[in-house]
C-alpha cells in the first residue's frame, strides 16, 4: 500500500497491521539522460511490486529517495530509517536497483535488497523468490 492511500483518520488503528516500511532508493546521480532515469525508475517500479502487491496489508511504500550523491547515502539512509522507526514502523525495508549499492546498508534498515536488473529478464522469478523469501525470514526471525 502506498503511503497517500492509507487514511489519516484510520492510521491508528492500522498502524499495529502496517508494521513495514519500503523505502525505495532509486540511485540517480544527475547524469542521467531522460531515456535512462525512465529505465532506472520503469525497474525499480517492477522491484517494488514484488514487494508491494503479495505484502499489500502490512507494507507501506514510502516516496523514494531519488537521487543520491554517493558520499554520505549509507549515514542518510540509517537517519531515515531510524525516524520511520520512531514513527512507529518496526521493520524498514529498503530495496534498490542501484548496482553500486552492497556499502548503502545501514544500522537501522531491517533488510537491504539490491536487486540487479541486468539479471531481471533472465532470471525474474528466481529473483522474485529470493525476495519474498526474505522478507517472510525478516519477519519470522522478528515475530
Amino acid at each position: 500500500m502506498k503511503f497517500n492511500d492509507v487514511p489519516a483518520q484510520e492510521w491508528p488503528d492500522l498502524k499495529p497491521y502496517l508494521d513495514t516500511c519500503l523505502l525505495p532508493v532509486t540511485g540517480l546521480t544527475g547524469f542521467e539522460d531522460p531515456t535512462q532515469v525512465t529505465i532506472t525508475l520503469e525497474k525499480l517500479r517492477d522491484a517494488l511490486e514484488t514487494i508491494e502487491l503479495p505484502y499489500k496489508g502490512r507494507v507501506v511504500t514510502y516516496p523514494a529517495l531519488h537521487y543520491i550523491t554517493g558520499t554520505q547515502i549509507r549515514d542518510q539512509l540509517n537517519t531515515i530509517s531510524l525516524h520511520l522507526k520512531r514513527m512507529g514502523f518496526r521493520y524498514i525495508i529498503v530495496l534498490t536497483v542501484h548496482k553500486e549499492a552492497a556499502e548503502w546498508k545501514a544500522d537501522e534498515t531491517d533488510l537491504f535488497i539490491a536487486v540487479d536488473m541486468d539479471q531481471w529478464t533472465t532470471e525474474s522469478e528466481q529473483i522474485k523468490s529470493s525476495i519474498s523469501k526474505q522478507v517472510q525470514q525478516l519477519w519470522q526471525r522478528s515475530d
